[in-house]
């Protein structure tokens, strides 16, 4: 696929087929991510990329649906809630795979003396576009999903991270259902989003 196609084609996709994704696929998808920039060239990752069902279906239990109590979509943000919400966790149940993208930190991101970690955090954000990017190449579907509240922790010990790393997002994979549900794109142009010298 050419390149801007897959940049025209990547959507969030949350809804997957029971099919299995071939290992070398994964490899691919996964080197992508482990080719982006990093902060000083130090490329601190580590990614946990479950493949077995039964190990992503005990993950997905940490993860709760959201209730969504809009009705009738208004704008397009209130329609991805309406259509993301509920389907946070069935989405990672259905998922052929689901990557864990750890990065290293020293300090928390809220604490002033760890500006500088951000650029870690900002690295693994460019390791995840890669690996999106990557999917939609390889004809599958991808979605994150950020964990919120006590689902960091919850998953670490489930998967016996030791301390020290950090988890932005689970990068969630699979073989789209036909016409997967999906809300209207928000405009974003050159000639709307972009200021030129000023």
């Amino acid at each position: 696929m050419e390149f801007y196609e897959v940049i025209n084609k990547r959507r969030s996709i949350r809804q997957f087929e029971d099919k299995e994704i071939p290992r070398e696929v994964l490899e691919r998808i996964l080197d992508a991510g482990l080719k982006a920039p990093s902060s000083n060239h130090q490329r601190r990752w580590e990614l946990v990329t479950l493949t077995d069902k039964n190990i992503i279906m005990e993950l997905a239990q940490f993860v709760r649906p959201y209730p969504c109590r809009i009705g009738e979509p208004k704008t397009p943000q209130q329609e991805m809630f309406k259509i993301a919400y509920p389907r946070q966790r069935t989405m990672i149940e259905e998922a052929a795979c689901v990557i864990l993208p750890y990065f290293k930190q020293k300090h928390p991101l809220s604490e002033e003396k760890n500006g500088y970690g951000l650029m870690d955090y900002g690295a693994t954000w460019a390791l995840v576009e890669n690996m999106l990017l990557a999917a939609t190449a390889e004809g599958l579907g991808a979605v994150v999903h950020i964990p919120v509240k006590k689902e960091p922790e919850q998953i670490k010990k489930f998967l016996k991270v030791p301390d020290g790393w950090a988890l932005p997002t689970l990068v969630v994979l699979g073989y789209a259902v036909k016409d997967p549900i999906l809300p209207t794109q928000v405009k974003a142009t050159v000639e709307n989003k972009v200021r030129w010298n000023k």
